[in-house]
Order: structure tokens, then C-alpha cells, then sequence
């Protein structure tokens, strides 16, 4: 085999191992020793493909936040409600995370030096926030007009770790569903009558 496949084959594999690792045990729990073993390499070669964890951190939030902000597009393309919609979005984010994703990042960013924060943010940001933004924007759904769609698509997403602490746990598909349809409801309607 070519240099340069072995080279691209073991570069995603430690992408994909580290991002189910990260996922699974969070930025702070999840070494370079870690993923270098599971991908079956030394540390010397992991930093050959990737300068320290934290640039490997961005880049497999770059690929999730790239596929999720692909699907969060199309859900905005289908004529459907608002509420509709951010089931479908809420869906998406369960079945790639496992832990809220909006603690997840700021979390992860604690540990990070500031130009490696700033990616992080940025990615937040344009893969995730903007596109819900959009979401919120393109609906027939009138906001109250102290919040902007901004503001909407912020709340929504920190919404979510009251999902994220139980869904997980649940045992079948119409538990998972009903617990995401009354977080929208919350979400889209408050919680008074």
C-alpha cells in the first residue's frame, strides 16, 4: 500500500476513534495516550497527524458541526412548523450527541488555549446557532417581539440539556418522542398557561 493511503487511512482512523471517545468521555476525560491505543499507534504518531489535542478536538467538531449544520439546512428547506422542525433538528443533534452539545463545547473550551476557544466559538456559531437562526427566521411562526431569532435559536439550544440529562436513559422510541415534542412545546409556548 502507498504512503499516502496508509497516511489517509490512519488519519480517519484516529478521527473517528477520538471523536467517539470525546463524545463518550468529554474533552477533559479523554487523553492523546487514549486515542493513540485505540487507534493501535504511538503518541509520536498521533501528533504526526495532529500538532496537540486540542486541534484535533477542532477538527472533529468541524466535521460533526459541518454534517449537522447539512442536515439543519434541509430540515429548513421542507415546508413543515416551526415546531416540526425543531423536533427534526432536535433529533439530528440526539443522534450524534450525547451529552448537551451547547455545555459540551463550553465546557471543552475551558481547557483550551484562547486562539483554540475562539474556533470552538466560531464553530458554534456558524454550524449550529446560525442555521437555527434561520430556522427561526424562515418560520410562519411569529416570535414575541422581545426575542430575536438569535436569542430564539440561543435558548433553544441551552434548552436542550434538560433533554439531554434524561433521553438518553429512555427506553423506547415513543418515550424519546414525547419527551422532545413537550421540550418544544416548553420551548415554543413557555411553561404558563
Amino acid at each position: 500500500m502507498k504512503k499516502e493511503k496508509v497516511f489517509e487511512i490512519t488519519h480517519q482512523s484516529i478521527l473517528e476513534i477520538a471523536k467517539e471517545l470525546f463524545l463518550k468521555n468529554g474533552y477533559k476525560n479523554t487523553s492523546t495516550r487514549d486515542i493513540a491505543k485505540a487507534v493501535n499507534i504511538t503518541q509520536p504518531a498521533l501528533y504526526y497527524h495532529f500538532s496537540n489535542k486540542e486541534v484535533l478536538f477542532i477538527e472533529i467538531n468541524k466535521q460533526i458541526g459541518s454534517q449537522l449544520k447539512y442536515e439543519i439546512e434541509q430540515i429548513k428547506l421542507q415546508s413543515d412548523s416551526l415546531e416540526n422542525q425543531l423536533i427534526k433538528c432536535t433529533n439530528a443533534l440526539l443522534n450524534v450527541y450525547h451529552r448537551d452539545i451547547f455545555s459540551f463545547i463550553h465546557q471543552s473550551a475551558a481547557e483550551m488555549e484562547q486562539e483554540n476557544k475562539q474556533q470552538l466559538f466560531y464553530i458554534l456559531n456558524d454550524y449550529y446557532l446560525k442555521p437555527l437562526q434561520a430556522i427561526f427566521e424562515s418560520s410562519q411562526t411569529t416570535l414575541n417581539s422581545k426575542v430575536s431569532s438569535k436569542k430564539a435559536a440561543q435558548f433553544y439550544l441551552m434548552s436542550l440539556s434538560l433533554l439531554f440529562s434524561t433521553v438518553h436513559q429512555l427506553s423506547t422510541e415513543k418515550e424519546r418522542s414525547e419527551q422532545i415534542a413537550e421540550l418544544i412545546d416548553m420551548v415554543l409556548n413557555g411553561v404558563s398557561i
